[in-house]
């Protein structure tokens, strides 16, 4: 089969909308791994590509190319490629690369087994930038991870996780992966369940917003099964053995409270320093603000630290037959895949979906809907079910002023996070976490 033309490379990058470089320019295109497959009624290079710019640090991404005489085409535009692939996995086969191999997996729990279809069909979803998500036969979502990173992808690891280790399944469950290991080793495709007539948790709770007034009790039921499936989420994570060191719960420590905190302190002078010139209102909180930080330093240590999902908001869960589902365990796209697989509190999370209220609300009011004020039942109901499903965890403080201080360090940090990027962002929504910055200072 014809090699890829490096040349022509740039330009078919740019074209893709996956490519998160297009403004930058090019220096250089390099392959630093590459597999010809020959696949049935599909044949095209798979290539780990790094591309180099004139500014900033090189990236690593993944692509399937066919070089025509028009010029390069992704081979996932072709519905026999896209079974090709998926097929790698479903059969768990190995293939060997330049400098290392791409083995495919499928995970053979008891429950995995998935009733495909045949012929199969292949629907390409275009909700996605960063990467490429297509839906086979209605039962099967495999993702093809584009911008790729050394170390163990978290989406992968924490799935399989779950499916093989726990019987957590408020989920769509991992059933397969492609990996290349080598020199350039990464994750390059997972496949979970498709949940089918899914809503997504944000347009969900928007939608009951909107049309309540006052909060209903069903509503407040549902939060509080949101609250109940995560504490269930953390205890699955919390679960596993010692010798699982990647989820091995450990020993909450002094130190860890003063690094969050002193951490949290310093957002808070970067944050406040930004968001001052356009809020002059907040310069005036800043150490109120600052003593709300340090009081983490000064808790008691108890608890664990457990893997987390570590970037949960309504967007990454799914209502689906009245039943809440936890997906999408990447960690935060910006920090490296190190920094994401790091034990943390639980509470993390706890704050990340309570925060996560407060911007339902907020946009709802912005559309000119209701005034504020359902915060607080919602907050409360989720909670509720969180500690329900949580009493005597060990993962958890041992007391409920513990519990409540590291709540609000972390509900504190989730703001300074959402100061920094709206003001980069979307400057208009900025006043949503300045007000709630305000009125924490105001409860101390």
């Amino acid at each position: 089969m014809t090699p890829l033309d490096l040349t022509k490379l740039p330009d078919f990058l740019r074209a893709q909308r996956w490519f998160a470089g297009k403004a930058w320019p090019i220096k250089s295109v390099s392959v630093a791994d590459h597999v010809t497959m020959e696949l049935g009624a599909c044949s095209f290079t798979l290539a780990i590509i790094e591309v180099v710019y004139e500014l900033g640090q090189p990236e690593r991404y993944q692509l399937q190319a066919r070089q025509t005489p028009e010029g390069l085409t992704s081979a996932l535009e072709d519905d026999d490629c896209v079974r090709a692939v998926f097929n790698l996995a479903r059969e768990g086969r190995v293939v060997s690369s330049g400098s290392g191999r791409v083995v495919g997996e499928w995970i053979a729990s008891t429950d995995s087994g998935v009733a495909l279809p045949d012929p199969l069909s292949v629907r390409r979803l275009n909700v996605e930038q960063s990467n490429t998500s297509l839906v086979l036969g209605e039962r099967v979502i495999i993702k093809v991870i584009r911008k790729l990173e050394a170390g163990v992808n978290p989406e992968y690891e924490v799935g399989r996780f779950l499916a093989t280790k726990t019987n957590f399944r408020a989920t769509p469950q991992l059933v397969g992966a492609l990996n290349l290991e080598g020199p350039a080793g990464a994750t390059l495709a997972v496949a979970h369940r498709f949940v089918p007539d899914a809503v997504d948790g944000w347009k969900y709770t928007l939608e009951r917003l909107r049309q309540e007034k006052a909060l209903s009790e069903r509503f407040l039921g549902e939060m509080r099964e949101l609250g109940a499936r995560l504490g269930d989420l953390h205890k699955a994570f919390a679960s596993a053995g010692p010798d699982d060191l990647a989820f091995s719960p450990e020993p909450l420590l002094q130190e860890d409270l003063q690094r969050w905190s002193a951490s949290i302190v310093g957002e808070l002078g970067v944050t406040l320093a930004d968001a001052g010139r356009l809020h002059a209102d907040l310069e005036g909180r800043r150490e109120g603000l600052i003593a709300y930080a340090k009081r983490l330093a000064h808790v008691a240590p108890s608890g664990q630290k457990i893997r987390i999902h570590g970037d949960l908001h309504l967007g990454q869960v799914l209502r689906s037959e009245n039943q809440w589902l936890f997906f999408d365990f990447e960690g935060e796209p910006s920090r490296s895949f190190t920094a994401r697989r790091e034990k943390y509190s639980a509470l993390r999370d706890v704050a990340g979906m309570i925060r996560s209220f407060d911007y339902a609300e907020a946009t709802v009011a912005l559309e000119g809907g209701q005034p504020r004020g359902r915060v607080g039942p919602t907050r409360d109901a989720f909670l509720e079910g969180y500690r329900q499903a949580t009493r005597g965890a060990a993962f958890l403080p041992d007391s409920d002023e513990a519990f409540d201080v590291m709540l609000r360090a972390f509900e504190l940090e989730k703001l300074l996070y959402e100061v920094r990027y709206e003001l980069a962002n979307r400057p208009d929504w900025v006043r949503i976490p300045v007000e709630a910055l305000l009125r924490m200072e105001d409860a101390q």
